[in-house]
Protein backbone atom coordinates (compact mmCIF):
# COMPACT_ATOMS: atom_id res chain seq x y z
CA UNK A 1 0.00 0.00 0.00
CA UNK A 2 1.62 3.34 -0.98
CA UNK A 3 0.21 5.97 1.68
CA UNK A 4 -0.29 9.51 0.82
CA UNK A 5 -0.70 10.81 4.61
CA UNK A 6 -1.26 9.10 8.10
CA UNK A 7 -2.02 10.06 11.41
CA UNK A 8 -2.29 8.53 14.90
CA UNK A 9 -5.91 8.32 17.18
CA UNK A 10 -7.12 6.20 20.49
CA UNK A 11 -9.83 4.54 20.75
CA UNK A 12 -10.99 3.04 24.55
CA UNK A 13 -11.50 -0.23 25.07
CA UNK A 14 -12.11 -2.89 27.61
CA UNK A 15 -9.85 -5.26 28.35
CA UNK A 16 -9.61 -8.28 31.26
CA UNK A 17 -6.61 -8.53 33.30
CA UNK A 18 -5.22 -10.96 35.72
CA UNK A 19 -6.03 -10.37 39.20
CA UNK A 20 -5.72 -12.30 42.43
CA UNK A 21 -8.00 -11.80 45.32
CA UNK A 22 -8.84 -13.42 48.48
CA UNK A 23 -12.18 -15.68 49.19
CA UNK A 24 -12.66 -16.64 52.34
CA UNK A 25 -8.90 -16.61 53.54
CA UNK A 26 -7.65 -18.12 50.46
CA UNK A 27 -6.24 -16.49 47.74
CA UNK A 28 -7.75 -17.02 44.14
CA UNK A 29 -6.69 -15.74 40.85
CA UNK A 30 -9.35 -14.17 38.45
CA UNK A 31 -9.36 -11.57 36.22
CA UNK A 32 -11.31 -8.18 36.33
CA UNK A 33 -12.18 -5.81 33.54
CA UNK A 34 -10.25 -2.50 33.13
CA UNK A 35 -10.39 0.31 30.71
CA UNK A 36 -7.24 1.16 28.35
CA UNK A 37 -6.46 3.65 25.58
CA UNK A 38 -5.46 1.26 22.65
CA UNK A 39 -3.39 2.92 19.61
CA UNK A 40 -3.87 3.36 15.65
CA UNK A 41 -2.81 4.79 13.05
CA UNK A 42 -5.31 5.87 10.18
CA UNK A 43 -4.19 5.97 6.55
CA UNK A 44 -5.06 7.38 3.50
CA UNK A 45 -3.97 5.48 0.49
CA UNK A 46 -2.50 7.60 -2.38
CA UNK A 47 -4.95 6.66 -5.40
CA UNK A 48 -2.89 6.43 -8.81
CA UNK A 49 -3.91 8.04 -11.86
CA UNK A 50 -6.47 5.08 -12.72
CA UNK A 51 -8.54 5.83 -9.48
CA UNK A 52 -8.67 9.65 -10.02
CA UNK A 53 -10.10 9.34 -13.80
CA UNK A 54 -12.15 6.66 -12.11
CA UNK A 55 -13.51 9.43 -9.15
CA UNK A 56 -13.54 11.87 -12.13
CA UNK A 57 -16.16 9.93 -13.94
CA UNK A 58 -18.02 9.17 -10.76
CA UNK A 59 -18.23 12.82 -10.25
CA UNK A 60 -19.51 13.90 -13.85
CA UNK A 61 -22.30 11.10 -13.12
CA UNK A 62 -23.29 12.60 -9.91
CA UNK A 63 -22.92 16.28 -11.63
CA UNK A 64 -25.15 14.62 -13.79
CA UNK A 65 -28.07 13.17 -11.20
CA UNK A 66 -27.72 16.45 -9.97
CA UNK A 67 -28.73 18.64 -12.33
CA UNK A 68 -31.30 16.16 -13.43
CA UNK A 69 -32.94 16.35 -9.88
CA UNK A 70 -33.40 20.64 -10.57
CA UNK A 71 -29.95 21.55 -9.10
CA UNK A 72 -28.45 24.65 -10.87
CA UNK A 73 -24.81 24.69 -11.84
CA UNK A 74 -22.02 27.39 -11.09
CA UNK A 75 -22.32 28.60 -14.59
CA UNK A 76 -26.40 29.12 -14.04
CA UNK A 77 -26.25 30.79 -10.74
CA UNK A 78 -23.38 33.25 -11.73
CA UNK A 79 -25.96 34.07 -15.12
CA UNK A 80 -29.11 34.19 -12.97
CA UNK A 81 -27.08 36.72 -10.30
CA UNK A 82 -25.67 38.22 -13.18
CA UNK A 83 -27.73 42.13 -12.56
CA UNK A 84 -25.91 41.95 -8.99
CA UNK A 85 -22.40 41.60 -10.26
CA UNK A 86 -22.50 37.35 -9.82
CA UNK A 87 -22.12 35.70 -6.51
CA UNK A 88 -18.90 36.62 -5.97
CA UNK A 89 -17.54 40.39 -6.41
CA UNK A 90 -14.54 41.29 -8.69
CA UNK A 91 -12.09 42.45 -6.38
CA UNK A 92 -12.71 39.14 -4.62
CA UNK A 93 -11.88 36.85 -7.72
CA UNK A 94 -8.58 39.27 -8.64
CA UNK A 95 -7.31 39.15 -5.18
CA UNK A 96 -7.45 35.07 -5.29
CA UNK A 97 -5.96 35.07 -8.98
CA UNK A 98 -3.21 37.05 -7.21
CA UNK A 99 -2.85 34.81 -4.34
CA UNK A 100 -2.78 31.39 -6.76
CA UNK A 101 0.09 33.44 -8.82
CA UNK A 102 2.31 34.39 -5.83
CA UNK A 103 1.88 30.89 -4.60
CA UNK A 104 2.96 29.50 -8.29
CA UNK A 105 5.95 31.91 -8.40
CA UNK A 106 6.97 30.67 -5.01
CA UNK A 107 6.83 26.82 -5.52
CA UNK A 108 9.15 27.73 -9.00
CA UNK A 109 11.58 29.21 -6.19
CA UNK A 110 11.42 26.15 -3.91
CA UNK A 111 11.88 23.70 -6.73
CA UNK A 112 14.37 25.80 -8.14
CA UNK A 113 16.44 26.32 -5.13
CA UNK A 114 15.80 23.00 -3.11
CA UNK A 115 17.34 20.53 -5.67
CA UNK A 116 20.56 22.78 -5.61
CA UNK A 117 23.20 21.86 -2.49
CA UNK A 118 25.59 24.80 -2.10
CA UNK A 119 23.39 27.79 -1.79
CA UNK A 120 24.48 31.44 -0.48
CA UNK A 121 23.23 33.32 2.37
CA UNK A 122 20.53 35.42 -0.52
CA UNK A 123 19.74 32.56 -1.76
CA UNK A 124 19.18 30.56 1.29
CA UNK A 125 16.87 33.45 2.45
CA UNK A 126 15.24 33.53 -0.45
CA UNK A 127 14.41 29.78 -0.67
CA UNK A 128 12.78 30.14 3.09
CA UNK A 129 10.65 33.25 2.19
CA UNK A 130 9.23 31.29 -0.47
CA UNK A 131 8.57 28.46 1.69
CA UNK A 132 7.20 30.93 4.32
CA UNK A 133 4.73 32.22 1.05
CA UNK A 134 3.56 28.93 0.17
CA UNK A 135 2.17 27.92 3.52
CA UNK A 136 0.53 31.51 3.50
CA UNK A 137 -1.39 31.68 0.11
CA UNK A 138 -2.33 27.80 0.40
CA UNK A 139 -4.05 28.70 3.63
CA UNK A 140 -5.71 32.20 2.29
CA UNK A 141 -6.29 30.04 -1.19
CA UNK A 142 -8.28 27.26 1.04
CA UNK A 143 -10.24 30.09 2.88
CA UNK A 144 -11.01 32.28 -0.14
CA UNK A 145 -12.31 28.75 -2.13
CA UNK A 146 -14.36 27.82 1.17
CA UNK A 147 -16.20 31.23 1.05
CA UNK A 148 -16.86 30.94 -2.36
CA UNK A 149 -18.64 27.39 -1.89
CA UNK A 150 -20.29 28.37 0.82
CA UNK A 151 -22.15 30.70 -2.09
CA UNK A 152 -22.61 27.55 -4.46
CA UNK A 153 -23.24 25.15 -1.56
CA UNK A 154 -26.75 23.75 -3.12
CA UNK A 155 -25.52 23.82 -6.38
CA UNK A 156 -24.71 20.34 -8.68
CA UNK A 157 -21.27 21.36 -8.82
CA UNK A 158 -20.71 21.28 -4.38
CA UNK A 159 -23.16 18.76 -4.27
CA UNK A 160 -21.22 16.46 -7.01
CA UNK A 161 -17.94 17.37 -5.08
CA UNK A 162 -18.88 16.10 -1.67
CA UNK A 163 -19.68 13.12 -3.43
CA UNK A 164 -16.55 13.07 -4.96
CA UNK A 165 -14.65 13.79 -1.64
CA UNK A 166 -16.76 10.85 -0.23
CA UNK A 167 -15.72 8.53 -3.06
CA UNK A 168 -11.90 8.93 -2.08
CA UNK A 169 -12.51 8.90 1.76
CA UNK A 170 -14.57 5.25 1.33
CA UNK A 171 -12.36 3.78 -1.18
CA UNK A 172 -8.43 4.86 0.41
CA UNK A 173 -9.51 5.13 4.27
CA UNK A 174 -7.68 2.30 6.23
CA UNK A 175 -6.65 1.26 10.46
CA UNK A 176 -3.71 -0.51 11.17
CA UNK A 177 -4.46 -2.95 14.00
CA UNK A 178 -1.96 -5.46 15.28
CA UNK A 179 -3.60 -9.28 14.90
CA UNK A 180 -1.30 -11.62 16.94
CA UNK A 181 1.93 -9.31 16.94
CA UNK A 182 1.39 -8.72 13.19
CA UNK A 183 0.28 -5.32 11.94
CA UNK A 184 -2.40 -5.75 9.37
CA UNK A 185 -4.52 -2.77 7.61
CA UNK A 186 -8.15 -3.13 7.38
CA UNK A 187 -10.73 -0.55 6.10
CA UNK A 188 -12.74 2.14 7.78
CA UNK A 189 -15.72 1.76 5.36
CA UNK A 190 -16.87 -1.94 4.76
CA UNK A 191 -18.68 -2.34 1.54
CA UNK A 192 -17.95 -3.87 -2.24
CA UNK A 193 -18.80 -0.25 -3.58
CA UNK A 194 -19.91 2.83 -3.48
CA UNK A 195 -23.55 2.65 -2.41
CA UNK A 196 -22.58 -0.45 -0.16
CA UNK A 197 -19.96 1.89 1.73
CA UNK A 198 -22.10 4.94 1.81
CA UNK A 199 -24.64 2.79 3.74
CA UNK A 200 -21.88 1.78 6.23
CA UNK A 201 -21.36 5.46 6.66
CA UNK A 202 -24.49 6.78 7.38
CA UNK A 203 -24.62 3.54 9.75
CA UNK A 204 -21.59 4.80 11.92
CA UNK A 205 -22.44 8.14 12.05
CA UNK A 206 -25.29 7.29 14.24
CA UNK A 207 -24.95 8.36 17.64
CA UNK A 208 -23.37 5.16 19.57
CA UNK A 209 -26.80 4.60 21.36
CA UNK A 210 -28.67 4.16 18.35
CA UNK A 211 -26.14 1.72 16.99
CA UNK A 212 -27.87 -1.44 17.60
CA UNK A 213 -24.82 -3.95 16.27
CA UNK A 214 -22.21 -3.99 18.58
CA UNK A 215 -19.74 -5.34 16.08
CA UNK A 216 -19.67 -1.54 14.61
CA UNK A 217 -19.21 -0.05 17.94
CA UNK A 218 -15.07 -0.30 16.78
CA UNK A 219 -15.80 1.10 13.62
CA UNK A 220 -17.93 3.75 15.04
CA UNK A 221 -14.96 4.44 17.43
CA UNK A 222 -12.57 4.73 14.86
CA UNK A 223 -14.78 7.06 12.12
CA UNK A 224 -15.45 9.32 14.83
CA UNK A 225 -11.58 9.93 15.98
CA UNK A 226 -10.75 9.96 12.28
CA UNK A 227 -13.43 11.51 9.67
CA UNK A 228 -13.00 15.40 10.17
CA UNK A 229 -8.84 15.08 9.83
CA UNK A 230 -9.69 12.70 6.47
CA UNK A 231 -11.95 15.27 5.31
CA UNK A 232 -8.89 17.96 5.70
CA UNK A 233 -6.73 15.28 4.04
CA UNK A 234 -8.50 14.76 0.86
CA UNK A 235 -9.55 18.30 0.32
CA UNK A 236 -5.66 19.84 0.50
CA UNK A 237 -4.84 16.83 -1.72
CA UNK A 238 -7.31 16.74 -4.10
CA UNK A 239 -6.46 20.57 -4.35
CA UNK A 240 -3.14 20.12 -5.32
CA UNK A 241 -2.27 22.06 -2.26
CA UNK A 242 -0.43 18.85 -1.01
CA UNK A 243 0.77 16.24 -2.48
CA UNK A 244 2.49 13.98 0.80
CA UNK A 245 2.66 13.88 4.55
CA UNK A 246 4.85 16.92 4.78
CA UNK A 247 3.22 19.35 2.66
CA UNK A 248 -0.35 18.57 3.95
CA UNK A 249 0.80 18.49 7.40
CA UNK A 250 2.19 22.02 7.14
CA UNK A 251 -0.87 23.22 6.21
CA UNK A 252 -3.28 20.96 8.64
CA UNK A 253 -1.14 22.97 11.72
CA UNK A 254 -1.61 26.18 9.66
CA UNK A 255 -5.68 25.60 9.64
CA UNK A 256 -5.62 24.13 13.16
CA UNK A 257 -3.82 27.58 14.40
CA UNK A 258 -6.44 29.73 12.40
CA UNK A 259 -9.47 27.51 14.04
CA UNK A 260 -7.90 27.79 17.50
CA UNK A 261 -7.37 31.73 16.52
CA UNK A 262 -11.17 31.91 15.45
CA UNK A 263 -12.18 30.15 18.70
CA UNK A 264 -10.41 32.50 20.89
CA UNK A 265 -11.40 35.14 19.55
CA UNK A 266 -15.32 34.03 19.59
CA UNK A 267 -14.81 33.43 23.39
CA UNK A 268 -13.67 36.66 23.89
CA UNK A 269 -16.25 38.22 22.09
CA UNK A 270 -18.09 36.20 24.36
CA UNK A 271 -17.01 37.52 27.46
CA UNK A 272 -17.45 41.15 25.83
CA UNK A 273 -21.04 40.38 25.40
CA UNK A 274 -21.61 38.91 28.84
CA UNK A 275 -20.02 41.86 30.43
CA UNK A 276 -21.82 44.44 28.50
CA UNK A 277 -25.46 42.07 29.67
CA UNK A 278 -24.23 42.01 33.37
CA UNK A 279 -23.36 45.90 33.11
CA UNK A 280 -26.89 46.50 31.84
CA UNK A 281 -28.68 44.68 34.12
CA UNK A 282 -26.37 46.49 36.74
CA UNK A 283 -27.81 49.76 35.84
CA UNK A 284 -31.68 48.53 35.29
CA UNK A 285 -31.61 47.73 38.54
CA UNK A 286 -29.70 50.81 39.66
CA UNK A 287 -32.29 52.95 38.01
CA UNK A 288 -35.56 50.83 39.49
CA UNK A 289 -34.35 51.75 42.89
Amino acid sequence: MKELYSFEIEREVEVEIPHVKKVKGKTVDTTKKVKKNVPYRIIFQKPNKSDIEDAEFFYSQKFNEFINMGFLTRAMLNKKMGDNGGVVSKDFTEELQRLIKENMDANRIVEFYGAAKDLDNEQKNKLEEAKSIIAITQKQIMDYETAINQQYNHTADIKAEHRLYEFFIFNFSFFEEKIDGEKQFFPIFEGENYEEKRDFYLEISEDIEDIEEKDLIKNKQIFDASFDRLIKVVNIWYRGLGKNQEEIEKILVSLEESEDAKIAELEVENEKIDSEQQEDSEVSEEEEQ
